[in-house]
């Protein structure tokens, strides 16, 4: 099983992370309606299917009534499948986020195979079709939203998000960083990460942040609670907890769910 250890993500201090995400947003991102006349749409995501989700993040959103997305890699345990079939049997959606979750060399310990050198736009595109296979045996859905490892998209030196778009493998991509162009692309939706010391105050004055400037925000985590670029359950429950409180006027959605609702309007 591939060592999941120090990925080496863009992170800075979440307040100083909430100034620079949100001013390029909005600057590209001008406000739209949201669901039932809601002020904006906030998307909680979680990648490499880790064991803290399941005995922390899940929980606390079920416990606030919400939906996550969840990006699986493919060598989560063979144990864990049955609560992530649960955990989609209640509404949270299953993303692709690969089957080895490749990312460049150095980014952190990984066999050399599984290096972004190592790998062509084919094997990649090979890569995110057999996690879809998977995917629908644990979720039994048709189509699936992807989000790139470690945020980068260049293998054996070239893009291949190009090619992922002309493929049909999947509906939407999720980025890491802040937005280019316009924003709007769907193979290229901004996510903010947050470091290990993010507080519930500064998760939830990113929240405020969108939805004074009436837009989406992807927020995105690893561990909650345990395992690695942990964020502290108590931050994380804060969170939650703030989202479940101000539901008339904040959309908590998934990521397919807000980007359906997007592509719709525009």
């Amino acid at each position: 099983m591939m060592l999941c250890v120090n990925r080496h993500l863009p992170f800075v201090s979440a307040l100083g992370l909430t100034a620079i995400a949100v001013a390029g947003a909005a600057a590209r991102q001008p406000a739209m309606p949201w669901l039932d006349g809601r002020q904006a749409a906030i998307v909680l995501s979680y990648d490499d299917a880790l064991r803290s989700h399941l005995d922390v993040a899940l929980p606390q959103l079920d416990a606030a009534g919400l939906k996550g997305t969840f990006f699986l890699s493919g060598t989560l345990p063979q144990d864990d499948v049955e609560r992530w079939r649960k955990a989609a049997a209640a509404g949270h959606e299953l993303g692709n986020h690969s089957v080895f979750h490749p990312c460049a060399k150095g980014t952190f310990e990984m066999p050399e195979q599984y290096t972004n050198e190592r790998y062509s736009v084919k094997t990649m595109l090979t890569e995110i079709r057999v996690m879809n296979t998977l995917l629908h045996a644990i979720d039994g859905r048709a189509e699936h939203t992807f989000a790139t490892p470690c945020g980068q998209t260049v293998v054996g030196g070239e893009d291949y998000i190009a090619a992922l778009r002309s493929s049909g493998l999947v509906k939407y991509v999720r980025a890491a960083g802040p937005p280019t162009a316009d924003g709007r692309d769907p193979f290229n939706v901004p996510s903010t990460f947050f470091p290990d010391t993010v507080t519930g105050a500064e998760l939830i004055a990113f929240v405020e942040a969108t939805t004074r400037r009436g837009g989406l925000g992807v927020m995105s985590f690893h561990g909650v609670g345990g395992d690695y670029l942990t964020v502290s359950p108590d931050a994380h429950r804060q969170l939650v907890e703030y989202l479940r409180a101000h539901q008339d006027t904040i959309w908590v959605a998934t990521f397919r769910q807000a980007m359906d609702y997007t592509q719709k309007a525009r």
